[in-house]
């Protein structure tokens, strides 16, 4: 009786340390990732989503089997649409998800756009692949980004982010090319965040598909070409089609200080009317991305400091300026 009843309280402390542990995750989960409630949308169209993939014909410089670099693409469309749209094809920031942008996605597909938003792998947060498995950011990936000095070591920086603008870039032409070769040819918005807005950029000077980039708050780091006098050099070449950037006020103060964005700091005063600029006040880097409504502990972290905007009222703003200047191009 005495064994039995010995094991009987082990079996309930356990029980109760288990049950603490759940009630403990639980509410971290809520606290760092409360329900995400999505924005509304105010096009006319309902709208769908689908995943599918792209095997490119080059080996994943972060495999170490040497397995083919697979991309996961989610497409987000209109329900019943006849019209004839640009397709946005949207990149994440480093680490970031495929939803990096999810709310202005929703927001484009219900006013008739298709969006493409693409899974780079190592560098995303999560991707799943065609076979079901998953993998998160590669080691090598996560060490660069937590060990470049732009000022201290601007060679070796610049090394990294020329491999890193290589990659992004093959990735969004293996997108491009593949929507061609299902759907004929077609015209193409850029949208990035951060790193993807990088390469959003970037594939304005490659590819003349390509008529418009939003890109936010990002370098223009396919245009450093090198380093002189240990400083960066820039393709200082006007951009030939409509440039929207937008800035919160992790960036946008300090553009004419930093190198990695002399030619931000450059695109801003000119007096080119394909440039557009915005900047939004008391907001961080990542209140121009989906975390900030996901997760507003989280935001605060990485940011140093709590929104003082209402995520969900920020991105209603992002949604409706990029939209409103979507709308215009031609």
């Amino acid at each position: 009786m005495k064994v039995s009843s010995k094991k009987n309280k082990k079996a309930k402390r356990m029980l109760t340390i288990i049950v603490v542990l759940a009630v403990i995750f639980i509410a971290i989960k809520s606290l760092f990732f409360p329900s995400l409630k999505e924005i509304p949308t105010t096009g006319k169209y309902g709208i769908a989503s689908e995943d599918y993939w792209i095997t490119e014909n080059k080996t994943d410089p972060y495999s170490k089997k040497g397995n083919k670099r697979q991309l996961q693409v989610r497409k987000w469309f209109p329900v019943d649409c006849s019209e004839d749209r640009p397709v946005v094809v949207a990149s994440h920031g480093s680490c970031g998800p495929i939803g990096n942008n999810l709310s202005l996605y929703r927001e484009l597909a219900s006013h008739g756009y298709t969006v493409l938003a693409v899974a780079h792998p190592g560098q995303v947060a999560s991707i799943k692949y065609e076979n079901g498995k998953k993998s998160g950011p590669s080691r090598e990936f996560l060490n660069e980004m937590f060990t470049l000095n732009p000022e201290g070591d601007p060679q070796k920086v610049y090394e990294v982010y020329h491999k890193w603008m290589e990659i992004r870039t093959y990735d969004l032409n293996a997108v491009m090319d593949d929507f061609i070769a299902k759907h004929g040819a077609t015209r193409f918005i850029a949208e990035g965040h951060s790193l993807g807005g990088s390469a959003a950029y970037a594939m304005a000077r490659i590819r003349k598909d390509v008529i418009g980039v939003v890109a936010l708050e990002s370098p223009f780091m396919y245009d450093i070409k090198g380093v002189g006098n240990g400083e960066f050099l820039f393709d200082e070449s006007d951009y030939d089609v409509p440039v929207l950037s937008i800035y919160s006020d992790a960036a946008y103060p300090y553009l004419k200080k930093w190198g990695l964005y002399r030619n931000n700091a450059r695109f801003l005063e000119s007096t080119n009317p394909l440039y557009t600029n915005i900047h939004y006040e008391k907001i961080g880097h990542f209140g121009l991305c989906e975390m900030s409504l996901a997760s507003p502990v989280m935001t605060a972290i990485l940011d140093r400091g709590f929104q003082k905007v209402k995520a969900s009222d920020q991105l209603k703003k992002l949604n409706e300026d990029c939209l409103s200047w979507i709308l215009n191009l031609r």
